[in-house]
């Protein structure tokens, strides 16, 4: 049985959700990463616009300001190799070195935990063979002659400029490089943009390409938290993967080391003079992330994190996953089968209402809540930020619109809600048992909870959507075909095929069809807005009117290439619109026509509509969850691929 809509008397916060089709989750994401602070896509993309490096920081790390640090033209740093935990601590070097405590000049040097101290090893280069040369050292430290050191380890050899020297860490051998705080900027710039970013655009400021700004704004980034974060280790200040990337001079140019000296000292400094621990990531999506704790960074959109140029085409700005059903099951085995992602929450900040914070995963065994950075960790997602694209689990029903306009949401007859824009979520159905398929729903008048209606008139509240009575223990003539609540949101009718009306809460009975002869059955509904009365429509389009519900013109006796499935009305009142199946759209009174779909060759037939705020649009909606948007009404999302 085709569908009708609810009233539009919503508006709320919110987030879309979805359900999987049979065999995966499909996911529509944006950006790389946590998303706190700069983007390197986005930074590059405004750089390309020709925005200078002290701009982008700027936009990005919001509360701070740019500034010049003398005192740290002489900081050094101490970075703990992570890749080298646990082993001994093995270094050469083209000239001979020298080991502090130890002496030489020798070829390569081994060091081996002894209890508080160190056995030092000398030998012909990484592979040895080694000779005692020291024994319980206190602390050794290894020091290039006139080259740069290498640090051996079975992962591959790294050249380290500074000094390298073994540290202990509950008692597992630890190798921390020291160094100047310039050269582990150079070390860590190429390893975190590409240094060829720099050659990228038309002439700019200093003599080079405009992308040499997103160099220069990684390297203010870079140093900033490298200070920020100083001391985190203990026997270190800061890690070589996790922390930041560094890789020794691996990928340094010319072009990269000239982007730390041009900005040398260059810090972004909170008001007081704290330096801030600057985080970025590869790709904010198009909006950055609001730091979890102050003192943070405010969410800012991120227009050039869309950038696409020849050489550089960010591939996280948008993309795609699809997740087989089977591995939710198998990492969630409380679920039983699964059966669909319900987005709870999100940070309200960009496309489909931001980052998840929170959501639901429905199976028929149970469910699970997570936030949406756990989802994300576990299953390997580039971002937090994410939407289901996939086919609906059942068809959809029907369709509501907040009283902004900025939202819908969408009902499937399994009882899954789809929402998208601000449309907010309370719960739905989804993998409950049902008597009778839903055929509709309803908001309250505060957007703050909702209702779905079942096909023997059973009525599912969320949210703050008060139970008033239903019809699920009657036998009905007919079965009801949807719902429209009144203008308080403190009541609700229900209609049936015959249009027989079911009056609930503080919804006034002003008359029904139930005991007439119809042409063709009643397919919906809908109130005048101050529910005085109410429109039946029938799939003919006959129109009934009740109460203060004025008859403004129907398609009775007209032919109708295919027939009504549901109805909306005018905000004032004065006018309503038909809509059929084929998407084609009659509009009556002071409800005026935006197009339709009549011409078109749809996959699915269409079930129901929605009208904007102001009546200057209209969305319809199809059983796969396409969304028509006409006039005024913006699209906001739909389940389909």
């Amino acid at each position: 049985m085709l569908v009708v809509l609810g009233s539009l008397l919503a508006g709320a916060a919110a987030a879309p959700a979805g359900a999987a089709s049979a065999a995966t989750l499909d996911l529509t994401g944006h950006g790389y990463g946590h998303g706190h602070g700069m983007g390197q896509w986005g930074a590059l993309g405004y750089a390309l616009a020709q925005t200078n490096y002290q701009d982008i920081v700027a936009h990005y790390y919001g509360n701070t300001a740019l500034t010049v640090d003398g005192a740290l033209a002489s900081q050094s740093i101490r970075v703990v190799m992570t890749e080298n935990d646990g082993n001994s601590v093995i270094v050469t070097s083209a000239s001979p070195l020298t080991v502090t405590g130890v002496g030489g000049p020798y070829p390569a040097v081994m060091m081996l935990p002894d209890g508080a101290s160190w056995d030092v090893y000398s030998g012909p280069g990484c592979a040895g063979p080694w000779s005692l040369v020291a024994l319980g050292a206190g602390a050794p430290t290894a020091t290039p002659g006139r080259d740069i050191l290498q640090l051996c380890q079975g992962g591959g050899n790294l050249f380290l400029p500074g000094t390298i020297a073994p540290a202990s860490s509950a008692g597992s051998p630890r190798t921390v490089n020291t160094l100047s705080l310039e050269q582990y900027v150079a070390g860590v710039v190429p390893n975190e943009s590409p240094a060829g970013w720099g050659t990228l655009g038309t002439a700019g400021p200093q003599g080079q390409p405009w992308g040499f700004q997103e160099l220069e704004a990684q390297a203010v980034a870079a140093r900033s938290y490298a200070m920020a974060t100083l001391g985190s280790y203990g026997y270190a200040d800061i890690c070589d993967l996790a922390c930041q990337t560094y890789r020794g001079v691996a990928n340094e140019t010319a072009l990269s080391d000239l982007a730390v000296s041009q900005t040398a000292g260059e810090v972004m400094e909170f008001p007081g003079g704290a330096i801030a621990a600057t985080q970025y990531s590869a790709s904010t999506g198009g909006y950055t992330n609001p730091g979890a704790s102050p003192p943070g960074f405010p969410g800012v959109p991120d227009t050039g994190d869309a950038v696409c140029v020849p050489g550089a085409c960010n591939p996280n700005h948008t993309w795609t996953v699809s997740i087989p059903t089977t591995q939710l099951e198998a990492d969630w085995p409380q679920l039983g089968t699964f059966q669909s992602l319900d987005i709870t929450a999100r940070n309200g900040l960009g496309d489909w209402g931001g980052r998840v914070t929170a959501l639901t995963l429905v199976g028929s065994a149970g469910s699970v809540q997570l936030s949406g950075d756990q989802f994300a960790a576990d299953l390997g997602l580039k971002s937090d930020w994410f939407t289901p694209s996939n086919q609906v689990s059942a068809p959809v029903v029907g369709m509501a619109a907040t009283a902004d306009a900025q939202g819908y949401w969408l009902a499937g007859a399994d009882g899954a809600i789809y929402r998208f824009g601000d449309a907010a979520s309370y719960g739905s159905m989804a993998g409950q048992p049902l008597n009778r398929p839903i055929v509709g729903l309803a908001p309250t008048a505060d957007a703050r909870g909702y209702w779905e209606v079942a096909g023997d008139g059973g009525i599912f509240s969320f949210g703050n959507a008060s139970f008033y009575g239903s019809t699920g223990n009657l036998v009905l003539n007919q079965p009801v075909v949807g719902m429209v609540s009144t203008a308080d949101g403190r009541g609700y009718w229900m209609v049936a095929a015959d249009g027989g009306v079911f009056s609930y809460g503080d919804a006034v009975f002003h008359g029904s069809t139930g005991s007439l002869h119809l042409n063709q059955p009643v397919v919906g509904m809908t109130a005048t807005p101050d529910g005085g009365g109410y429109w039946l429509v029938a799939a003919d389009g006959g129109l009934f009117a009740f109460g203060d519900a004025g008859f403004y013109g129907s398609m009775g006796g007209a032919h109708l290439n295919r027939p009504v499935v549901g109805m909306s009305h005018a905000p004032d009142g004065g006018g309503y619109r038909l809509v059929a199946s084929d998407g084609g759209v009659f509009s009556f009174g002071d409800a005026r026509f935006y197009g339709s779909t009549g011409s078109l060759v749809l996959n699915q037939p269409v079930v129901g509509m929605a009208t904007t705020a102001d009546g200057s649009g209209y969305w319809m909606v199809a059983a796969d969850g396409g969304i028509f948007a006409f006039g005024d009404a913006p699209f906001y999302g739909s389940p389909v691929s």
